[in-house]
């Protein structure tokens, strides 16, 4: 029976992946340097420029786009599922301030922190972040029109949902509390439910 391999043993290439996520989630683009990043992932010098010719912004689109499959994946398989949408949206908000509280509030969103650091000045990390901006509302879409949200809505509380889910995970961070997600969710539930869904 195969095992997963330990984090050091993973290919360099999703070393330096994973190592720029967690980095830029925390810290943001222009605070983190290729050396941390190196270090980070265990990665030997000169391995970067080998997998990303293009340096740190390559890394940096590299990285936009392994997020938005993680995000856009979740977001079909509970389309797949045909999960209830106001329950999806309830544990989308749930789960997102159970991984904040997890990583000691060190993480952010790292699409909206990206964006604020980069767009317009860098156009490659602007055209992937908004390609995964629109990527992320258009799965969420069908996942919530598959849970029985009215087609005519879904894109709307789509951008809702998730842009409300950026700001709590700012304001949590802040506050060092779950609450901004909790409240939040009320707030969705209470919508959706003016939307007719039981």
């Amino acid at each position: 029976m195969s095992q997963t391999p330990a984090p050091d043993q993973k290919p360099t290439r999703e070393r330096l992946i994973r190592a720029g996520l967690e980095l830029f989630q925390s810290r943001g683009y222009h605070a983190v340097g290729l050396a941390e990043i190196l270090t980070k992932a265990k990665a030997p010098k000169g391995s970067l420029y080998h997998h990303f010719p293009g340096g740190k912004s390559a890394l940096g689109v590299a990285v936009i786009e392994w997020l938005e499959q993680e995000i856009t994946a979740q977001f079909d398989e509970a389309a797949a599922r045909k999960i209830p949408a106001r329950k999806h949206i309830q544990r989308l908000y749930k789960d997102t301030g159970i991984w904040v509280a997890a990583n000691e509030w060190k993480q952010g969103a790292l699409l909206a922190v990206m964006a604020q650091e980069l767009v317009p000045n860098d156009p490659a990390l602007s055209a992937a972040i908004a390609k995964a901006y629109h990527s992320a509302n258009s799965a969420l879409a069908k996942a919530l029109i598959a849970g029985g949200l009215p087609a005519d809505s879904a894109e709307r509380i789509a951008i809702t949902a998730l842009s409300g889910l950026e700001g709590c995970v700012a304001r949590a961070r802040a506050a060092r509390s779950v609450q901004p997600f909790d409240l939040m969710a009320e707030s969705m539930d209470a919508l959706l439910r003016a939307e007719g869904l039981a």
